[in-house]
């Protein structure tokens, strides 16, 4: 084994740690600021879907809908009503499976 090699496996194993123990950088809930109106009339949209799809039964097409629009989400409050929501239909697909 050569130096180099002793050298490449030490930095090697040194930027794994380095990963491994930053924080992780994680997505802040939506900010509540002035947005467009189509950006919020594509979140109700979204939200409208997710309704209906778990009215029907539709748990898996809810759960994606819900998280449509969360990701489009500009308002706090409609981002915490659907985040409610979303949490729900996990909890009743987790139970179901």
């Amino acid at each position: 084994m050569t130096i180099k090699h002793i050298l490449s496996l030490a930095a090697a194993g040194g930027l794994a740690c380095t990963l491994l123990l930053s924080p992780v950088m994680l997505p802040t809930p939506c900010q509540a600021v002035e947005s467009s109106t189509s950006t919020n009339a594509l979140s109700r949209q979204y939200l409208k879907e997710a309704r209906a799809f778990r009215q029907q039964g539709r748990y898996e097409l809810a759960r994606q809908s819900y998280v449509q629009a969360l990701s489009v989400c500009h308002d706090r409050k409609e981002y915490e009503t659907i985040k409610q929501e979303l949490n729900g239909i996990e909890m009743l697909l987790r139970t179901m499976r």
